[in-house]
């Protein structure tokens, strides 16, 4: 089948947002794996216990966040969404069952019943969420209404940069809605706003491609400038019925560079500050943190190696103890091997309290 590519729209969207340099588009074509296995998890697929990896008390399957459940439980059945010690336990006793995976945020689960297969809304392990201390349920909140109001699209996204294939994201021009001159009239309003976030004020025009035109009332096709504002992809991911965007580690990262570079973590002073600012991943650790007094840690730090130069990034850090948190196990072993002390936030969680002392001061 002979397919027609029209970049017309494309290189008249580049024209108008002046790029200081013009780059070069080349198209190629690379075969991969990730759709077969990607559409295996969409359905649900049977696994072995042993064949779920853990990844910072979460679980994984060949590089993809997953929940997983038993089908045989049928309607009663709980699903699971990290290494809990429901889990824990079943795997001690080599428990046999037919564990079923899945990527799938639509919240019902394909479980066997008297009457055959058929589909049912589950609930969420307790347990799962209060390992990861998820919204704060095992330390600030009642979990009761987090257990009620669980959404699978928003526990993929606050997690998303822990794994390193992204689930599948429509572009914002491809959504139905937008109006047929959206690519025009939202590269307009970036230059009008000389490319700077609107909610926490990072300039973006070094990564413009991380800055969205959001749509406030949420009608894609309402585009007067009221109804407009310009939005890093980190801020946009928090706004109303936005909570399934969901960003790479090294998204999330580069925005807190360019909020570093330009000063905007400079003196944050509140824990609601650390929350708008942090990774979503971290935000369990933070409600921990709180919870115990603990003096406010320092985001997006970068530890030094003997040379000078960049040897780790942090999530939190408390400088003066040498202590930190981080996301990936690469900087985890880095900033260790660099006379730090630093952890994933499962570790963080199950071990703080013995940290708690030295944290306070």
């Amino acid at each position: 089948m002979k397919l027609t590519l029209n970049l017309h729209s494309l290189m008249r969207a580049i024209e108008i947002m002046e790029p200081e340099r013009s780059g070069k588009f080349t198209l190629e074509l690379h075969e991969t794996h990730i759709d077969k296995i990607t559409a295996e998890l969409e359905k649900g697929k049977d696994v072995e216990l042993k064949d779920v990896e853990i990844e910072s008390g979460l679980l994984s399957y060949k590089g993809r966040h997953v929940t997983l459940y038993i089908k045989a439980n049928g309607t009663s059945a709980r699903f699971h969404v990290s290494d809990c010690s429901t889990l824990q336990g079943m795997r001690a006793s080599g428990r046999f069952e037919r564990y079923v995976v899945t990527n799938n945020t639509s919240g019902e689960f394909l479980v066997d019943t008297s009457y055959g297969e058929k589909k049912a809304r589950l609930k969420v392990c307790q347990n799962c969420l209060r390992k990861l201390n998820y919204k704060g349920c095992n330390t600030t909140t009642n979990i009761t209404s987090i257990v009620q109001s669980f959404n699978m699209a928003e526990f993929f996204a606050t997690y998303s940069s822990f794994f390193p294939h992204m689930p599948s994201r429509r572009a914002e021009t491809a959504e139905s809605g937008y109006s047929d001159d959206w690519s025009k009239i939202s590269s307009h309003y970036r230059v009008e706003k000389n490319f700077e976030c609107e909610e926490c004020k990072v300039n973006m025009r070094s990564n413009r491609a991380l800055l969205h035109v959001h749509h406030v009332n949420g009608v894609k096709s309402d585009n007067r400038p009221s109804n407009l504002r310009a939005l890093c992809i980190d801020c946009h991911s928090k706004q109303p019925m936005h909570e399934h965007m969901a960003l790479s580690h090294r998204e999330r990262q580069t925005i807190n560079d360019l909020r570093k570079q330009q000063g905007l973590l400079d003196d944050l002073g509140e824990w609601q500050e650390l929350f708008d600012y942090s990774d979503p991943g971290v935000h369990g650790v933070l409600h921990a943190c709180r919870q115990a007094y603990l003096k406010l840690p320092e985001i997006n730090f970068f530890v030094e190696d003997s040379f000078g130069g960049l040897a780790a990034r942090l999530e939190l850090a408390w400088p003066k103890h040498k202590f930190g948190v981080a996301i990936s196990m690469n900087d985890i072993e880095d900033a260790n091997s660099n006379g730090w002390q630093v952890v994933g936030i499962n570790d963080f969680l199950e071990n703080y309290k013995s940290q708690a002392y030295n944290l306070r001061h």
